[in-house]
């Protein structure tokens, strides 16, 4: 089994499969707010990065000295994983603020939605992923949907191509992140990675800050609410629910869910930051949330028939 499908099931009756799914969504909302918390910062996209790690840093380990199962899961395998998945992380971080202060929201985020054609060309072959046809052809359909956004969005107020092209760059470095976690979450549990990854990254952005002159004090003091809830509740919150549904939930379905956040960062630049959507991007957006509606339920047939194969497997991380 390439992911932990299990049959268990919590209070409600919901079987971790669908927990899973009920995360990575919740991890969907809080990173469509995040992107235009970011845009709507007065500091540099380094200077978000940097507080973004640094005040969720020691709530993390303050989370993990205080609970003995994250401690007991620090070990050697978890100092690996943190290293490769924080210094891609980092590198993300990176890419991602600094394309979201060049370029419209919904350019960053559409781009970055393109990251299920990139998983599916790896996730069979990485992880033994069967995608079906009815899923495949959806995807297609999703695609074109973001196709749509990123070419509706050429005369949006506060598009640049250089911004473009720091998207494009943070679709690959996230992709690998992506399917790196994956694979560190099989033998490392979701909080005390998140923990390790985001130490590590926040080492990183540390040292390219301090390379390139970003002043890291020039927050204003109507930027700490945003910076505390991208540290919190995108940047912490978000991060352990995806991970945490990784051993749970195919790539590639999560991959496909994620494409909610652009839709939702979307719509959030045009009501808070007068980036308002053209009639294309409109219809892009609404064929993405279509079809990642009906890539789940044509999913959820085939995990069905894998929960019953999975039935030992059903251990928690």
């Amino acid at each position: 089994m390439p992911y932990k499908q299990a049959g268990k099931t919590f209070a409600g009756g919901l079987d971790r499969g669908t927990l899973a799914l009920l995360a990575v969504a919740g991890a969907v909302v809080t990173w469509g707010w995040s992107n235009v918390a970011i845009k709507a910062v007065s500091v540099t996209g380094l200077v978000a990065s940097f507080w973004r790690l640094w005040l969720a840093i020691p709530v993390l380990w303050l989370m993990a000295l205080l609970t003995p199962g994250v401690r007991a899961g620090l070990g050697r395998k978890w100092m690996v994983g943190s290293l490769v998945g924080g210094l891609l992380f980092g590198f993300h971080q990176w890419l991602f603020f600094s394309s979201l202060k060049a370029t419209s929201v919904s350019d960053v985020s559409i781009i970055g939605s393109l990251q299920p054609a990139l998983v599916l060309l790896v996730a069979g072959p990485m992880f033994g992923e069967r995608v079906g046809p009815m899923a495949l052809a959806w995807s297609v359909v999703a695609l074109f949907g973001t196709a749509l956004v990123v070419i509706g969005g050429h005369g949006v107020p506060g598009w640049s191509a250089h911004g473009d092209l720091l998207a494009a760059g943070n679709l690959f470095v996230f992709t690998a992140y992506f399917l790196a976690s994956k694979r560190i979450r099989e033998d490392v549990g979701a909080t005390a990675y998140v923990v390790g990854m985001t130490t590590v990254s926040g080492f990183v952005i540390a040292a390219v800050c301090f390379a390139t002159g970003q002043d890291v004090a020039s927050p204003r003091p109507s930027d700490w609410p945003s910076l505390v809830g991208l540290a919190l509740l995108s940047g912490t919150l978000g991060h352990v629910l995806l991970n945490w549904a990784h051993p749970y939930a195919s790539a590639f379905v999560v991959s496909i869910l994620l494409l909610g956040v652009p839709v939702l960062a979307t719509a959030g630049a045009a009501l808070y930051l007068g980036e308002v959507p053209s009639a294309l991007q409109v219809a892009g957006g609404a064929l993405v949330l279509v079809s990642i509606g009906f890539i789940v339920a044509s999913t959820r047939g085939r995990v069905a028939e894998e929960l019953a194969e999975s039935a030992a497997e059903t251990d928690a991380p």
